[in-house]
């Protein structure tokens, strides 16, 4: 067994078509169609990659263990259903292991396990949805997966009273970009599980203030007040709803609104202080930990933060409360997982398919993974091959804008 140079850690979240997920265009934008997963897994195969669990790498990291050449670690984000559906049943045939990074706050209720894809009858199979701690269960019994903590919330709260925009039409939650659902998410906080089944476009009132806001880890939350809001949704929905936005002077309607609503009373909004958000950071991250090594029957030491949240705070809280290590991104640290990058950090990068652009052939996006990968894995042409396609595309985009602007 020789030693790897450095360990590729790779960043995925819903394994599905898209068709599945519609309407929900921002976890569109984050899934990998089952078809070209299994392309991957078989290039990973012909490649002689193996995959192994963040406790491992940790491991090697603190030189503790040695690894095989050509290992790479496989983790997903968020623990969506399909990543029992489809992915488990690809894990199982390739025989590859993933880490999958689980909210608490989402886990579904669900008994037992879901039916997974090719099971008969197939309309007994969904996609919409999170795992259920009895799947999580199942898959580490198998070997497909292992889990770490995601926090609890994954949300974003407001953190001033400074309203940077509406809700409406044009920036819905069903768009791709949207990071809105927290809007959903914060006024419903006992349902998340059911959010890709219950949460529309419409199920958020037009008209509902979004105030300057936060991942919910590095926030300090701000609450403005109910008051405000319901005027601002009242006056939208008095004025014909979605069709308010379509006058030209929607928003200095809204904004004058607000500036006579807050000149005429004594707010009631509520602003954190340092010591309650340490508090509450600390109880999320310890409540996460100690709830999913509970579920798995096992000490859950590896963590992942929410939108990449992380800051000096929570890495000292992190550590704190039992974590060993946690993930960090690549291209802010412009690290390679060996040993003695770190003590604490995982590096990771994203799902590797990005080189030829979002439209590319697939053979061409196998091409980009397996580039990807080699660059990770500490290869010095890699990374100049790479760093040359990154650049032709940036100057691509950027041509392309000059030309529209002509």
């Amino acid at each position: 067994m020789t030693t790897p140079n450095a360990v590729p850690v790779l960043m995925f979240h819903s394994v599905a078509d898209e068709s599945r997920l519609a309407p929900h265009g921002w976890l569109q934008r984050l899934a990998t169609a089952p078809a070209l997963l299994e392309a991957t897994f078989r290039q990973w195969k012909e490649q002689g990659w193996t995959t192994i669990g963040l406790e491992a790498l940790s491991d090697w990291l603190d030189g503790q263990a040695r690894i095989p050449d050509k290992s790479l670690a496989f983790t997903l984000d968020d623990g969506y259903l399909d990543n029992w559906v489809e992915l488990d049943p690809l894990l199982s045939r390739f025989g590859f292991r993933a880490a999958i990074f689980v909210s608490t706050d989402y886990i579904d209720g669900h008994e037992g396990t879901r039916p997974q894809a090719g099971a008969a009858p197939a309309n007994g199979v969904t996609w919409k949805g999170y795992l259920s701690a009895n799947e999580m269960r199942e898959m580490e019994r198998r070997g497909t997966a292992e889990f770490g903590s995601h926090a609890c919330t994954h949300t974003w709260w407001f953190t001033s009273n400074r309203i940077v925009d509406w809700y409406r039409p044009e920036i819905s939650v069903e768009r791709r970009e949207s990071l809105l659902r927290f809007l959903w998410l914060n006024a419903h906080p006992d349902q998340k599980s059911s959010v890709l089944r219950e949460m529309t476009a419409e199920s958020i009132p037009w008209g509902t203030p979004i105030y300057e806001f936060a991942p919910a880890l590095v926030a300090r939350r701000y609450v403005p007040d109910p008051a405000e809001t319901d005027l601002a949704v009242d006056l939208v929905a008095s004025h014909g709803g979605s069709a308010f936005f379509r006058d030209a002077t929607w928003r200095e309607t809204l904004d004058d609104a607000v500036r006579k609503f807050r000149s005429g009373r004594r707010p009631s909004d509520q602003r954190e202080t340092e010591t309650e958000h340490v508090a509450r950071v600390r109880n999320e991250l310890a409540t996460s930990r100690a709830r999913l090594s509970e579920i798995l029957g096992r000490d859950v030491r590896i963590l992942s933060c929410p939108q990449g949240a992380m800051s000096p705070l929570v890495e000292t809280i992190a550590r704190d409360v039992g974590y060993r290590r946690w993930t960090m991104s690549v291209w802010r640290h412009r690290r390679l997982n060996r040993p003695g990058a770190s003590d604490r950090h995982i590096y990771r990068c994203g799902r590797g398919y990005e080189l030829f652009g979002p439209h590319a052939s697939p053979s061409l996006l196998l091409r980009s993974h397996s580039l990807v990968l080699a660059r990770y894995a500490g290869s010095t042409w890699a990374r100049g091959a790479t760093a040359a396609l990154t650049l032709a595309a940036r100057l691509a985009r950027r041509n392309g804008d000059d030309t529209a602007t002509d």
